[in-house]
């Protein structure tokens, strides 16, 4: 299923062989259930349809804050999954819709578009392999006919599953990008980060990492792995992180594994400057693709946009703050307020944290504000 590039601007692989960061869009589909156009839990894609507005204009806002990729909101979007959970809409009536909103707002822009392949119940171990693919096949068809960048494989749990999805995306002689939700544990099956890369590699995935399941800092330490694994292997490949805009911990427990997930996940959404300082972490660890996934919200992305606007070029967001580091904040009435204009009081002002006394959260930000 070759297809031509939709247009003449540059491809992901050329923006991240060129030296550039790519940074990714946000958590689509959480943001959609938080508006009320998706279902809490399912997060099927039918919103596409019923309310392409709302699409449009989220897709839009994270232009705005500085993504370099909309990935087509085509999450879950396969037959199986859509027939379980009793959505009216085809797979072909969404999948095509959901690129046709993405390209509306890239063309806008220089944004490149992705449509995702994600985990679907026809998986049930090596058995299902060529009934997987074959799904696969069926739900890239349309995509393609539509004019996709790249393919995104992700939200995968079983590097047997994703290894289902590289082997269909290839076929269809566009770039993959693969990244398996998985943090320091591995999938579930017990497969390590380090042997889910060279898998992933080897399948011919030619951009791999993680994505959702776990935050930022376990994220951190499993692309490390992961990083390490592929080098010692003689394996060069860009790699892609797209965590959860959530604190989970560090020992590698899952968002999911968390009693207040998915309805009151609230209180351990990152700060603005908990992103960037991610997104400076993941910069040098070596990622060149830095994104986010459930409840990274449009300032999450334009703060990392932010971030490393030095190593963009000096591209700043067309929504970029404009008082920078709260500057503004200088000439405020009150004396304290006036006191937090600048980057090093945000950069180390420690968030509450679930189980917090009123007394520790306001010893942690005078803390930031005197140091």
């Amino acid at each position: 299923m070759p297809v031509t590039n939709r247009n003449e601007k540059k491809g992901l692989l050329e923006r991240l062989r060129d030296g550039g960061v790519v940074i990714g869009d946000g958590g689509m589909i959480s943001e959609l259930e938080k508006r009320g156009y998706a279902r809490t839990g399912v997060w099927t894609p039918e919103a596409c349809v019923t309310h392409p507005q709302a699409v449009t204009e989220l897709h839009r806002e994270f232009a705005r804050a500085g993504a370099d990729v909309l990935q087509a909101v085509n999450f879950y979007a396969n037959e199986e999954t859509l027939r379980q959970q009793g959505v009216e809409q085809t797979v072909e009536e969404i999948n095509r819709a959901a690129c046709r909103l993405a390209r509306q707002v890239a063309e806008e822009g220089n944004q490149l578009i992705s449509a995702s392949l994600t985990a679907t119940p026809a998986f049930t171990g090596p058995a299902s392999r060529d009934r997987v693919i074959t799904a696969y096949r069926s739900q890239l068809r349309p995509v393609l006919e539509e004019g996709i960048d790249f393919v995104m494989c992700e939200w995968m749990f079983d590097i047997r599953e994703m290894e289902c999805a590289i082997a269909a995306a290839r076929e269809t002689g566009l770039p993959v990008v693969a990244c398996m939700s998985t943090g320091t544990r591995g999938d579930n099956e017990g497969v390590t980060p380090e042997q889910c890369a060279l898998r992933m590699a080897r399948a011919g995935a030619d951009v791999v990492g993680t994505n959702c399941f776990v935050g930022p800092r376990n994220a951190l330490r499993t692309i490390r792995r992961m990083r390490l694994a592929l080098a010692e292997a003689g394996l060069t490949r860009p790699l892609i992180m797209q965590p959860v805009g959530v604190r989970t911990p560090e020992d590698g427990t899952t968002m999911m594994s968390c009693c207040l997930w998915p309805m009151a996940m609230e209180s351990l959404v990152l700060t603005r400057f908990e992103s960037r300082a991610f997104a400076r972490e993941a910069y040098d660890e070596g990622v060149r693709y830095i994104g986010g996934c459930c409840y990274f919200r449009a300032t999450h992305i334009r703060a990392m946009a932010e971030e490393l606007s030095k190593e963009r070029g000096g591209v700043v967001p067309e929504a970029s703050h404009k008082g920078g580091w709260g500057a503004d904040l200088a000439t405020h009435a009150n004396l304290d307020v006036s006191k937090r204009s600048s980057r090093h009081f945000w950069m180390n002002a420690k968030p509450a944290s679930v189980g917090e006394s009123a007394n520790e959260y306001l010893a942690n930000w005078k803390h930031a504000l005197t140091n």
